[in-house]
């Protein structure tokens, strides 16, 4: 019994005291943890490897070549023809959709070489303006273009051709681009103002020289501001050219806003070969255009004029007073207001008005004033054809040989407009060429004492001043300028009084 109880005490014992061993923890697998490990490092190296993948992706197609525009695009259309210049065809390309209306005309000549700068030079302008049109979001009407060419020049050496680019966005104005070149017909080269000149540099600044005067000469007619010419006209503008007139004119046909602001317009600079002649007999120039030789200044016999012509007296204190675009109304009134004064005048007069005002015309001649033409209907000559210009000379000379019985010898040409087919004109027919050194404005300003101001400041010995006696301000003026500038020391001669003799064909000041 006493045993049995301590085992139970023993027992008891037992379950409350804890044990001094330790604890067994239940042993667990390792294999599901090892195969977690190795798959995160296998996903890992594949995502590793998948942006490696896209990035040389990437890096290959940027290093492709662009898609080439397809020769040919779906809504093209073309087709070939014979051009209105030998030798030369011309290929048509059109398309016509909601977004364009494309019109191209590309020359083909006997020198692929030509053919294919041209046509770059026209695939590129097409390109921007295709780009342009598809990529539009929004349009109301199709997009236009039109890109057509002309030749000035071609004889067996070379060829002149001008590119005209006219392309409608719907921007603020439409692209107006202008693209020329002379080529030499066997090479294919581009024939630039080096080769014209051989690089002499004495030639070359004579045509830049040229190139301004006529630009200066535009800007003048055209009553814009005064610009920079010198750093506007270099020979690196003039780099290309064309030719002209049977040989007879260097053009630049340069565009609109390409030099000056598009309020001046639209810029063709023209330099009659004559003018640079000189420079113009080296082999290369004469290989291209068969340029003519300078001129000789040999005078030839005049027609005697009704008052005895005075001995030229330029170096003298002497001005030439010149009216243009008349008679007027106020003609009668100026020949007595030069009468009192002792001064003698020309008077340049439009053919047209020379029948209805024969008397007045008639008085100008007797009272020992020149007598000049003006043209029949004041055109700008050298926008004329040949014809035109011979008619519009031919029929003033006759009105006033008709009216007085005196042919002149002298022409103005309206707004002092005059290229070598003027001039050539004008040299078959003994005449010669006069513009102005003193231009008063008076058409501007209808103002007499601003005209008189004007007339006295520019007044230097050989002065040819330009005035209008169809305006009443400035007959009104003529008392003002002819009485400071006696006082000065000058007299008032004609034309013929100032430059005497004057060579056929030429042009003066």
């Amino acid at each position: 019994m006493s045993a049995k109880k301590t085992q139970t005490k023993s027992q008891k014992l037992s379950k409350e005291r804890p044990s001094t061993q330790p604890r067994r923890e239940p042993k667990t697998s390792t294999a599901p943890q090892s195969t977690s490990k190795l798959s995160s490092v296998l996903f890992a190296i594949l995502l590793l490897l998948a942006v490696v993948a896209m990035a040389a992706l990437f890096y290959l197609q940027s290093i492709q070549p662009p898609v080439q525009r397809p020769t040919v695009l779906e809504d093209e259309k073309y087709y070939f023809t014979d051009s209105r210049y030998a030798g030369i065809r011309s290929k048509f390309v059109t398309r016509d959709t909601k977004r364009e209306k494309v019109s191209i005309e590309y020359p083909i000549t006997s020198n692929s070489k030509i053919n294919k700068l041209i046509a770059r030079a026209i695939d590129r302008a097409d390109s921007d303006f295709r780009y342009t049109s598809s990529s539009t979001i929004t349009f109301e009407r199709p997009m236009t273009e039109t890109i057509s060419y002309q030749v000035t020049h071609n004889n067996t050496v070379a060829l002149s051709i001008i590119v005209n680019i006219k392309q409608d966005m719907h921007g603020a104005h439409p692209v107006s681009l202008t693209l020329f070149w002379t080529f030499d017909k066997d090479s294919g080269e581009v024939i630039g103002l080096d080769n014209l000149t051989e690089k002499s540099e004495e030639a070359t600044k004579a045509i830049v020289t040229a190139a301004q005067r006529d630009v200066a000469q535009t800007i003048k007619q055209r009553q814009q501001p005064e610009a920079n010419l010198e750093e506007m006209i270099t020979k690196e503008t003039l780099a290309n050219f064309t030719i002209a007139d049977d040989g007879n004119t260097l053009v630049w046909p340069i565009g609109q806003a390409s030099l000056l602001p598009s309020a001046y317009g639209e810029l063709t600079i023209k330099v009659p070969t004559t003018t640079v002649a000189k420079y113009l007999q080296n082999p290369t120039a004469q290989k291209l255009g068969n340029f003519p030789k300078p001129p000789e200044p040999k005078p030839e016999p005049k027609p005697a004029p009704a008052v005895p012509a005075p001995t030229p007296t330029t170096g003298n204190k002497v001005i030439a007073l010149t009216f243009d675009d008349g008679p007027g109304p106020y003609t009668a009134h100026l020949l007595d207001i030069l009468d009192q004064y002792g001064a003698k005048a020309t008077f340049f007069l439009i053919g047209s008005k020379v029948s209805g005002q024969a008397s007045v015309v008639r008085s100008i001649q007797a009272r020992g004033h020149q007598l000049g033409n003006h043209s029949w209907s004041h055109p700008e000559l050298p926008k004329l054809s040949v014809n035109q210009i011979a008619g519009e000379i031919d029929r003033t000379n006759e009105a006033i040989r008709q009216a007085t019985g005196v042919k002149p010898t002298i022409l103005r040409p309206p707004y002092g407009a005059v290229n070598g087919v003027v001039l050539e004109q004008l040299r078959a027919r003994g005449m010669s060429s006069i513009l102005w050194s003193v231009d008063t404005r008076d058409w501007a300003d209808r103002n007499s004492q601003i005209v008189c101001s004007r007339a006295v400041a520019g007044a230097r010995p050989g002065a040819i001043i330009l005035m209008h006696d169809i305006h009443q301000t400035s007959v009104n003026a003529v008392p003002c300028i002819l009485s400071s500038l006696k006082q000065q020391g000058y007299s008032f001669v004609t034309v013929q009084g100032l430059l005497g003799n004057m060579a056929p064909g030429a042009g003066y000041p």
